[in-house]
């Protein structure tokens, strides 16, 4: 066992170090706090003082709690500025990431591939889940011509990416699985967006 000095300890930052024996807990081998004092003599002296002195402790726990309350708060506030940051500055981001993603391909690459070997389970009942919702919302009174015209708006998606280089999708305007309304299938339901903004806009339908 290497035995880290004090002053190593706290060069790296650690709360305990080893030092001189302790004529009370000799089997802790000098382990000690990097205050100085013996790790269980501390402890020991911790569980008296609360003992005579409940009160205060329970206060420190009060102080703990608005603490961690107040941060909470903070963070809350902080997440929504972030969102509205995200909602106003929305062409700025893609551009950032745009640029980013020409700059980086093999990063993208990568990430992707992790991504997909690490969420293989979910992107599999996603990609069944949605099959079925098309399914169940394709209403059988469409014909050949509207078939044609959902055809063309994926190869226009795939084409769109091809161009670009980042991924384009079909998005159900008013979604198959909305929360409050479902929509169907059909052309006229349909348009071709760029995949950032069809992941942020998810399920949601908002009437103009």
């Amino acid at each position: 066992m290497i035995k880290i000095t004090r002053q190593e300890a706290k060069k790296q930052g650690l709360p305990t170090c080893y030092g001189s024996l302790c004529t009370k807990h000799p089997e802790l081998n000098g382990l000690r706090r990097v205050s100085g004092a013996c790790v269980e003599c501390a402890k020991l002296s911790l569980k008296k003082r609360r003992k005579e002195n409940p009160e205060i402790y329970l206060q420190y726990k009060k102080n703990d709690y608005i603490k961690l309350k107040n941060n909470s708060i903070l963070w809350a506030k902080k997440l929504a500025d972030d969102k509205k940051y995200r909602q106003k500055n929305k062409d700025k981001i893609y551009a950032a990431q745009l640029e980013w993603n020409k700059n980086n391909p093999d990063k993208v690459k990568a990430m992707s591939k992790r991504n997909r070997q690490n969420n293989k389970a979910t992107r599999h009942a996603s990609v069944v889940a949605r099959r079925l919702s098309k399914i169940n919302r394709t209403p059988a009174w469409l014909n050949d011509i509207d078939r044609e015209r959902i055809k063309n708006e994926y190869k226009l998606a795939a084409l769109l990416s091809k161009i670009e280089g980042v991924k384009w999708t079909v998005d159900h305007i008013i979604p198959l699985q909305g929360e409050l309304v479902s929509g169907l299938h059909v052309p006229s339901n349909l348009q071709v967006m760029r995949a950032s903004e069809n992941f942020s806009k998810n399920n949601k339908f908002e009437v103009s």
